[in-house]
């Protein structure tokens, strides 16, 4: 595979924490990565504020920042490069997306957090907007960091995009397993002479054809990773073969890219890589492609 610019290990890590006890996972993988990479790291927490509730933001930054400090003792007794807090206000996803440009770091990582309710409006999770929106890699955390990653699912379409993925986890997680997850969905035209043969005739011809496609797709992957990553290809949408996926095989992380075969911007609703943060009870790492 072609050298990529995104292959460079992450040198300054953010997480954005919550400061709650499922937030400590988070903290936990976080401090790893940094470890393992060499990279600095930044402890991030959002004070939430708006003009309906400006009252007593001043306490509640005063025991943020108790809190903040303690991760950074934390951070320290395992880090020996650099490690800063910082406090910021304002719309959690918002500001950690402008905060991670601002200080130029090149790795976000996140816990699930909470949905928020606006009316009869469902708003996304603060982890997902910031996945949707950042211009780095998004780690988001759920299960409890036990070591290195050494088991990684990378789902592929075979765009570019997902080939960028499949380079840039094996330059991350250069110890680790990898398997690279294919789903295929098989969409018959009944038309033309099609039209004169049964329909599980058309479906059977057409699965065989998207089978056979992606099979020469996969193995051409394959072939281009040095360490000959395992394949498995199933039917169905994305997000399901990935869940079936992760209930048998209990990978460490899911990686996906958040640009589509298409080539269009995954920002949109219903994005894959946004369906599996939110249903996968597994760690799920959103690479963008470089612009």
């Amino acid at each position: 595979m072609a050298k990529n610019p995104a292959t460079k290990k992450p040198q300054n890590i953010l997480l954005a924490t919550d400061l709650t006890a499922a937030g400590d996972r988070a903290f936990d993988r976080a401090v790893q990565l940094a470890k393992e990479w060499g990279a600095g790291l930044t402890l991030c927490h959002v004070v939430e504020a708006s003009s309906a509730r400006p009252i007593g933001i001043e306490r509640r930054i005063r025991n943020v920042d108790a809190e903040m400090a303690e991760l950074e003792k934390r951070a320290r007794s395992v880090l020996k490069q650099a490690i800063s807090r910082h406090v910021v206000i304002g719309d959690p996803a918002g500001r950690v997306i402008e905060h991670a440009r601002a200080i130029k770091s090149d790795f976000v990582v996140t816990g699930p957090a909470h949905a928020k309710v606006y009316g009869e409006k469902l708003l996304g999770t603060t982890a997902a907007r910031i996945l949707r929106e950042a211009h780095v890699p998004v780690l988001a955390v759920r299960r409890r960091a036990a070591g290195a990653y050494k088991n990684i699912a990378v789902s592929v379409d075979f765009s570019t995009s997902s080939r960028d993925a499949v380079v840039t986890t094996r330059a991350l997680f250069p110890a680790a397993a990898l398997t690279l997850v294919h789903a295929f969905e098989v969409q018959p035209d009944w038309s033309g002479r099609a039209a004169a043969k049964s329909l599980d005739e058309v479906e059977a011809a057409e699965r065989t054809r998207v089978q056979h496609i992606a099979q020469q797709e996969m193995a051409r992957l394959v072939d281009k990773d040095e360490r000959k990553a395992k394949a498995v290809m199933a039917e169905g949408r994305p997000g399901a073969v990935l869940a079936d996926y992760v209930d048998e095989r209990r990978p460490d992380v899911v990686v996906t890219s958040t640009y589509s075969r298409s080539g269009a911007p995954e920002h949109m609703i219903g994005s894959t890589a946004e369906v599996l943060l939110n249903t996968l009870p597994c760690d799920v790492l959103a690479i963008r492609p470089e612009a």
